[in-house]
């Protein structure tokens, strides 16, 4: 009976194709989710490592009093050194508009043609840049929007005059973030142009590479400690040194995440295809299943009649994937050129390892067959009898259990609806397959708009836990009486504090200054700052200890990310910083909590001016609370501040606004949300595949119960209120589960983000929009998902409903 076998097969698969094209559709859409998140794996893995390592990422950053052709020769010759260059590093400003600056960082290339660490790739205009003109990173253009090759910036430097230079073209430099994210301006000039400037043109930073385990901190660092020795015996002096971490670019953590968000919501898109599978498949044998009893009773075994299926939900599986794959893999380009685009990365490859093809093709064919063996097994070991009995509805009386006992008790709600939420509860099994599929759907929707919430929610404790509107840090420190009476004059200032900070490290059993930052300055940067007796420009909550009081002397309060650079340090415990080369012991009296700050140690004014050998009277950088924080207020008295510290004749290093930091700040995320609410929405569109599935099946088995409701004289609106209550039913229920599976979500979620970018966990916020949301959806989507099986019930006569096999 093989080839009859086979013919019914076919024909059944004829009858029943758009039920057929569902399934394929079902897990089409599955394996395109997979392919979408797999891929872009795969893809920016690889390359953020070829743009990042394709520079020649410096090892170390030697800051020496004097870099020339001979150290650079000499140092070349010394033990574990690969290479060595010399750079300079420049903090100025740019004017964006009148009175308005930006930060500019300068890097120095003494030779850009024959540049071999920490290289740049030339995109437009000249290169190398003339002496007198800049290169500028190529998503400054996108900072600056109106500014264009050959047109001029405005630029400060610390020690020379203001001055336009002219953009003779843009580089591309993977090793820093966007422009637009971090708010600066990249430029990159010759020492000539330096020159120009009215800036001192010796080169003080030495770059090397090493050639024994330069992905290894610990053997980097020894080679570092024994350049330094070699250095000093030379009659060089050694200050600084940074060593970022190896071979990883400065937004590697924030890949990660994005990584491993995709990895978790891939294995949950896993799971969800199979909930979905099994039932879809389990609708497909409930069609059947008294044609698996007339098959059997002519002869056909039960591993026969399985085998069939078995071949069937292959063949539909291999489609899919093929479906799937080829749109989840176009996604994938799409995807990844937005996120490499978020990191200032360039794609030279979309291919995929040909792995990653088969193990869609596995996903796609072998989990729909696994998880289809146990429904095909139980339907196909079905005795004749029991099969040939099937006749759509059920042989025992309803309210036989004590559940059903108390539904059949329901009064008052129209006979049709109280039908559809006795009916909902028949076949548990598959309620509870719904319930999870549509659940998780939905868990993973608000999950996303929660953490939005959540970061959201971030930013705005940011901003309340500061009580300042600008801080202005100088590039000479000044009488701090001087500039409250300056600043204070200025029309919208309310208060001016002094803040003066300098660069910290930890200090080393060897002495060396050595800090985990890289050349922009701004990941894993840590400073020392002076807190002014009574300030109230901050309201940061203590997360364990005391803040600060005047008289503490050589006491420390800790914000979580320095904390962190203190593995062992706890509040009455003694910490060693280095300041300038000179180490000073403190002691931890507290630790705060601090959002969207580098890592930072807190000290009193009379701390502060010994560690930093300044006198008390001056500071480096103030703080000012203006009498509206409204930003369009908050630019026009930074206007009038910087025009009264020109007239002053103070040169300033950086002015940063709270408008500044909030561009900076949600550039970083963006790519967490955008993440989290694409997969939210494949995955309730999953979800609602998974209802329309489970409807039909409803359907499909109550085909013979409907003939009997049509016998007795229930009409087809009857019927048709009848399949879509059931639905949108499901979809309610589904609800709670979904607001359920939400919250550990959400709190997992928020923890792992928090801790990767502040040291601290997002607070768990429950957003409004995604519960209304997530329910709109399940109202209207249940209501379309049931409306196709409703329509197919209402159209069926009496007749062909009792004909049934």
């Amino acid at each position: 009976m093989s080839r009859p076998r086979w013919m019914k097969l076919l024909r059944d698969l004829s009858l029943a194709r758009g039920r057929m094209m569902m399934l394929v559709a079902a897990i089409a859409a599955s394996v395109f989710a997979v392919a979408l998140m797999l891929s872009t794996f795969t893809v920016m893995t690889r390359e953020m490592n070829a743009n990042y390592l394709g520079t020649n990422p410096a090892s170390a950053f030697i800051e020496v009093d004097q870099v020339d052709e001979a150290l650079i020769e000499a140092v070349r010759q010394q033990p574990n050194i690969a290479d060595a260059e010399a750079t300079a590093w420049v903090n100025g400003r740019v004017e964006v508009a009148p009175d308005q600056w930006m930060p500019l960082l300068l890097f120095v290339v003494p030779d850009f043609a024959h540049a071999r660490i920490s290289t740049v790739s030339p995109e437009a205009g000249a290169f190398p840049p003339p002496d007198g003109t800049i290169l500028v990173e190529r998503a400054v253009l996108t900072l600056l929007d109106s500014i264009q090759i050959g047109d001029a910036l405005t630029v400060q430097t610390p020690n020379g005059t203001t001055q336009p230079i002219t953009i003779s073209g843009t580089i591309h430099d993977p090793s820093l973030a966007p422009a637009w994210q971090e708010q600066t301006v990249y430029g990159y000039i010759t020492p000539g142009t330096l020159a120009a400037f009215g800036e001192d043109t010796t080169l003080h930073i030495l770059k090397i590479t090493v050639s024994n385990q330069p992905e290894s901190v610990s053997a980097i660092e020894t080679t570092v400690e024994q350049l330094t020795g070699w250095l000093r015996t030379q009659g060089r002096v050694v200050d600084e040194i940074r060593i970022p971490p190896p071979l990883r670019h400065p937004h590697q953590s924030q890949m990660n995440t994005v990584m491993l968000v995709f990895l978790a919501f891939s294995v949950l898109a896993l799971i969800l295809s199979a909930v979905l599978t099994a039932t879809m498949i389990g609708g497909l044998l409930a069609q059947q299943i008294r044609q698996i009893g007339i098959m059997k009773a002519i002869g056909a075994r039960s591993g026969q009649i399985a085998a069939l299926y078995l071949v069937l939900v292959m063949g539909l599986g291999l489609i899919a994937a093929v479906i799937g794959i080829l749109p989840g893999m176009w996604a994938a380009r799409g995807f990844s050129s937005v996120v490499a685009q978020l990191l200032n990365l360039n794609v030279y490859r979309y291919d995929v390892p040909l792995w990653v093809y088969g193990a869609l093709l596995l996903m796609g064919v072998l989990l729909p067959l696994l998880v289809a063996i146990r429904p095909i097994r139980r339907a196909t070991r079905v005795t004749v009898r029991a099969t040939l009995s099937d006749y759509g509805t059920t042989a025992a009386a309803f309210g036989s259990s004590r559940f059903e006992s108390w539904l059949s008790r329901i009064q008052g709600i129209n006979s049709s609806v109280l039908l559809a939420f006795r009916n909902t509860f028949r076949r548990r099994s598959r309620l509870i397959l719904s319930l999870s599929l549509l659940g998780a759907a939905g868990g993973m929707f608000m999950t996303g708009l929660n953490t939005s919430s959540g970061w959201d929610s971030y930013i705005r404790m940011a901003a309340a836990d500061r009580h300042y509107d600008l801080e202005v840090r100088l590039n000479m420190p000044q009488s701090v009486e001087q500039m409250r009476a300056l600043l204070g004059g200025v029309d919208g200032v309310a208060q001016v504090e002094s803040w003066s900070l300098i660069p910290a490290a930890l200090a080393r059993p060897n002495g060396l200054d050595i800090v985990r930052t890289y050349p922009d300055g701004g990941h894993g940067s840590f400073s020392l700052r002076s807190v002014p007796d009574g300030s109230t420009f901050m309201n940061t909550p203590m997360l364990s200890g005391r803040w600060l009081q005047a008289g503490d002397v050589n006491r420390v309060v800790l914000n979580q990310s320095a904390l962190a650079l203190f593995p062992e340090a706890s509040v009455g415990s003694t910490v060693t910083l280095l300041i300038e080369g000179q180490p000073i012991r403190l002691e931890v009296i507290g630790v705060v909590r601090q959002i969207l700050s580098p890592a930072a140690a807190y000290v009193t004014p009379a701390t502060f001016a010994a560690a930093a050998h300044m006198q008390p009277n001056l500071a480096n950088a103030v703080r000012v609370a203006m009498t509206s924080s409204a930003p369009e207020f908050t630019a026009a008295v930074t206007q009038r501040i910087e025009q009264a510290l020109s007239l002053a004749g103070i040169s300033v290093r950086v002015a940063v606004s709270e408008v500044l930091l909030d561009n900076a700040t949600s550039g970083h995320v963006f790519v967490f949300i955008v993440t989290l609410l694409l997969i939210a929405v494949v995955m309730a569109v999953v979800g609602l595949l998974g209802l329309t599935s489970s409807m039909s099946t409803s359907v499909i088995e109550r085909t013979r119960e409907f003939g009997i409701m049509r016998s007795i004289g229930a009409r087809s609106r009857t019927v048709l209120l009848n399949v879509i209550s059931e639905g949108v039913m499901i979809g309610l229920m589904s609800y709670g589960i979904a607001v359920v599976v939400s919250l550990p979500l959400s709190f997992g979620m928020g923890a792992y983000l928090g801790e990767m970018s502040f040291r601290s966990p997002l607070p768990l916020i429950v957003a409004p929009l995604g519960l209304g949301l997530w329910l709109a959806i399940l109202i209207l989507g249940s209501t379309a998902a049931s409306a196709f099986p409703a329509r197919q019930a209402a159209n069926l006569t009496v007749r062909e409903t009792l004909a049934y096999v």
